[in-house]
């Protein structure tokens, strides 16, 4: 991996940051943050910032540590709000500390990367971490209010985007603003459309399960019908009358719904490299390409 090094010390940054934080929890928080993780999103901040022609300096690392540390902080609230029993293989916090203690070690995460974003010295990064955050929980209470209704397209989309594209968006944005205000539109669109291949993939594979370490089929069990479901819809207007498991089941089936599931990812996908023409061609950028068409 380009970013290897980096990664290893960013690592080591919130080993450090956390035990600076000592309380009664700490080393269960320490094991969570120690699970096997991508480090999708410091990734993207260090690949994006050497494709740039950027040096990875010690903002960039308080920049990076910031958006893993909110992003684990947004995977323990969501285990509490679905209480989930595992997470990246392992047992949830809130299986092993209860929902109250796993409430506050995620607000912990949350206050300790608040603390890495101000040794960024950037206003614009606050806010626009301050405006993801908002824009994740919007996300999250629409979703709750939506359970058991079957959304638009549109509307599947725009909670992608503020579900998950809007702590892709956070990092790169603040990069921009931080190092090159040239490029921040080009940044968002990337995160935005990233962003929302992402998670469309995500939703694809949860029912495919394909990952042994997530529920499988928990979305459908849950109520939450995604863009599958959505085209599924077009072909049984009355999918929602039909039991989970026949849902699972015509879904599984339906290679043309897969397919055009795909098809959307694609569109997003591609829509997020041509963002990026502005970078000139170089081992960074090919290699955020290939991230992004991991999604594929």
């Amino acid at each position: 991996m380009l970013v290897e090094k980096e990664i290893q010390n960013l690592n080591k940054l919130i080993v450090d940051t956390l035990s600076d934080n000592n309380n009664h929890i700490a080393d269960d928080i320490s094991d969570y943050l120690s699970s096997k993780s991508k480090r999708i999103r410091p990734t993207l901040v260090f690949l994006f910032a050497k494709a740039m022609g950027i040096s990875i300096d010690d903002r960039i690392y308080h920049l990076a540590c910031c958006v893993e540390l909110v992003h684990n902080s947004t995977l323990v609230h969501d285990d509490i709000l679905d209480n989930a029993e595992t997470r990246r293989g392992k047992i949830s916090l809130n299986y092993k500390l209860g929902n109250s203690l796993s409430v506050l070690a995620g607000d912990i995460l949350l206050s300790v990367a608040l603390k890495e974003l101000v040794k960024c010295s950037a206003v614009e990064a606050v806010d626009t971490f301050a405006e993801s955050l908002y824009l994740m929980c919007k996300g999250e209470i629409n979703q709750n209010f939506t359970i058991g209704k079957m959304p638009s397209m549109e509307e599947y989309i725009k909670k992608s985007e503020y579900k998950t594209a809007e702590l892709f968006k956070a990092p790169l944005v603040s990069l921009a603003l931080m190092y090159n205000k040239e490029y921040k539109n080009n940044l968002y669109d990337f995160a935005r459309n990233f962003g929302i291949a992402f998670q469309i993939k995500d939703d694809l594979m949860n029912i495919l399960k394909t990952d042994p370490t997530k529920p499988i089929m928990s979305d459908i069990d849950n109520g939450i019908y995604t863009a599958p479901l959505i085209f599924m819809q077009e072909k049984h207007p009355n999918i929602l009358d039909f039991q989970p498991e026949e849902i699972k089941n015509l879904v599984l089936k339906d290679d043309e719904v897969i397919n055009k599931t795909r098809d959307l990812i694609k569109q997003y996908t591609d829509k997020a490299i041509k963002s990026i023409e502005f970078i000139k061609d170089n081992e960074f950028k090919r290699e955020i390409i290939r991230l992004a068409e991991a999604n594929l």
